[in-house]
């Protein structure tokens, strides 16, 4: 494994060990908007989400053809 890769994976383990110590704090006008947002019609238990399958075919897809990049020297 190449070291800049072992780097950024070894940065990402350490973001992911402290991320759970990190304070979080929503403002009155956030927590607002997020119910407004989940009371929306089409957010609703059951209601019709079949639009979303097309998007997420085509963004499945569209890992069909990446490769790994040859390890630079």
């Amino acid at each position: 494994m190449n070291i800049a890769l072992e780097t950024v994976l070894r940065a990402l383990q350490e973001a992911t060990e402290s991320a759970p110590n990190l304070p979080v704090e929503l403002t009155d006008g956030y927590r607002e908007l997020i119910a407004q947002v989940e009371a929306l019609p089409h957010n609703q238990s059951g209601s019709d989400k079949s639009h979303v399958w097309p998007a997420q075919c085509a963004y499945v897809d569209s890992f069909n053809n990446v490769r790994m990049r040859p390890p630079e020297e």
